[in-house]
């Protein structure tokens, strides 16, 4: 298989853009993350895709927790300011107020929607951790559809 022409039909899967966060010890820790899709009705299951042995995948692997903030169509300034290491007080990450949801995990103030999910299993995907989490909290500030890559111009480099 050729595998540019492999990426080239990958890269017209839609994809949301979405907010993961879970934390390092009392500190939050975010990333912008794309694999992302519900996997059951009941229970309301949902999986993402963490690279292997990152912050992010040590971290939902050591609370056993991880939350996805999504945003409106319109907030890829905001998402992209995620997208480096995030600056985190307990106030505000990157200069964006969060509070914990149910389990501690960051919700942003600035998401249309938050989930929080206890992880229920894991499979290990070539260079990534499937993990599925069980919704356990859910928050929604407004309405809306939500921002996707292809909105924001966004591609994998790889």
């Amino acid at each position: 298989m050729d595998r540019t022409d492999g990426r080239r039909v990958l890269s017209r899967f839609p994809y949301g853009i979405f907010v993961a966060g879970s934390r390092e010890g009392d500190r939050p820790l975010v990333m912008i993350a794309t694999w992302v899709t519900q996997v059951s009705f009941y229970p309301q299951l949902v999986a993402i895709s963490l690279e292997n042995n990152s912050a992010m995948d040590r971290a939902v692997r050591n609370t056993g927790y991880f939350s996805l903030n999504l945003f409106p169509t319109d907030a890829k300034e905001i998402a992209a300011s995620f997208l480096k290491p995030a600056e985190a007080t307990p106030a505000a990450i990157r200069g964006r107020e969060w509070y914990g949801g149910e389990n501690g995990s960051p919700f942003l103030r600035d998401a249309s929607a938050c989930l929080e999910c206890r992880v229920v299993e894991r499979l290990t995907t070539g260079d990534h951790e499937l993990v599925v989490g069980e919704v356990v909290d859910a928050r929604t500030h407004a309405e809306g559809q939500v921002l996707t890559l292809r909105k924001t111009g966004w591609k994998y480099q790889r």
